[in-house]
């Protein structure tokens, strides 16, 4: 059987209300963030936004374990759900602590691998930032209303893309080939200058079309009135085209999940704990991130292999290795970009990017 078309452990219909209590810490989550830790617009320290990122990794973390502790007793209250799932082994035997143990080490590989994607994204956003001259005491805002934009699609794209392999099981091949194509392209052109010109973004050229726009601030709003009629502000702008980049970014970082693993529950969970803590790495790594120069080639070495793991589970309709496996090369890859760029920095000069 297809690995592909092997049926779900844990299907979103009948944890309904498991999903429910998760997003609803997420919204309590991130409205304690902006409501009251950051209610108005001062620029953001980098010691802050350390404690931040710890604080939100800790808390992700916290939840990996729950969330295995969970897997755990549903799994002993009814091991009949595993029965033919890709946790069998090749007698045919299971056991629900086993099963419990690879569940929650596909989602760590997951949020590993999302959250190191999001760091590589981070370039983007400055680059965002610059060019409609958002001030640094404003970003968190375009960044926190960005965030809720990305957890939406994020979603989206996740449940479409694992019903799509379920129902498909070759989309499992092609998505595993684009991946490998993929991570050849970040290691090539890992060297060369990133080119982007957020005017140039097709979110920001259609904004421009419908909806008239200026120049000028106006506190934190995204919109403002002018002689009488509403008109965006650059805030909103910066919103829009950091909202396409990440429809672009998630072409790359939703499959690499969907190589990892097939339950919904897992992609989306582990997905939307990275983009949480994305907006504290952002106002922590801004204005050292091209210093990691080592980091692209590193995630086209995981892009190429998670590839190359999806193509192999779908024709030989068998898992390529363990997932704890999986985990220690995702994570040694990913660790040795960013060793290795500050052992032997980059002889290339940066500007300091106004964030803090």
């Amino acid at each position: 059987m297809i690995l592909a078309n092997l049926p779900h452990v844990f299907p979103l219909t009948n944890y309904g209300g498991f999903m429910g209590l998760f997003f609803l810490g997420v919204a309590l989550l991130l409205a304690l963030d902006l409501g009251v830790l950051h209610r108005n617009t001062k620029v953001i320290h980098w010691k802050s936004a350390l404690i931040s990122v710890i604080a939100w990794t800790a808390l992700a973390l916290a939840f990996n374990v729950f969330f295995w502790w969970m897997c755990k007793g549903w799994l002993n209250a009814d091991p009949s759900v595993l029965t033919g799932s890709e946790f069998m082994k090749k007698d045919g035997t299971v056991t629900p602590s086993s099963a419990a143990t690879q569940i929650g080490l596909q989602w760590l590989a997951s949020y590993i691998i999302e959250l190191s994607l999001s760091i590589d994204n981070l370039f983007v956003f400055v680059i965002i930032f610059k060019h409609f001259a958002i001030p640094a005491g404003l970003q968190y805002r375009v960044l926190f209303w960005g965030i809720i934009g990305a957890v939406i699609l994020r979603i989206a794209f996740i449940t479409a893309g694992i019903e799509l392999i379920h129902r498909f099981e070759w989309l499992a091949g092609i998505l595993g080939a684009f991946l490998l194509i993929t991570g050849v392209k970040f290691v090539w052109k890992s060297s060369s200058e990133d080119h982007t010109d957020p005017s140039h973004s097709i979110g920001y050229k259609i904004l421009r079309k419908l909806m008239p726009m200026t120049n000028e601030f106006d506190g934190s709003h995204f919109f403002t009135r002018i002689d009488h009629r509403w008109v965006a502000t650059p805030m909103f702008a910066a919103l829009v085209v950091v909202e396409m980049t990440d429809v672009i970014f998630a072409v790359d970082s939703v499959p690499a999940v969907l190589a990892i693993t097939k339950e919904p529950i897992v992609a989306i969970t582990s997905n939307i704990a990275a983009i949480l803590g994305l907006r504290a790495m952002y106002f922590l790594l801004a204005n050292v991130i091209d210093r990691f120069y080592l980091l692209k080639p590193a995630l086209g070495i995981v892009l190429a292999f998670v590839g190359v793991k999806m193509v192999w589970s779908w024709w030989f309709a068998a898992p390529m290795m363990p997932i704890h496996w999986s985990l220690i090369i995702v994570f040694a890859v990913i660790t040795s970009g960013m060793v290795g760029s500050l052992l032997f920095p980059s002889q290339k000069k940066t500007a300091p990017v106004d964030s803090h």
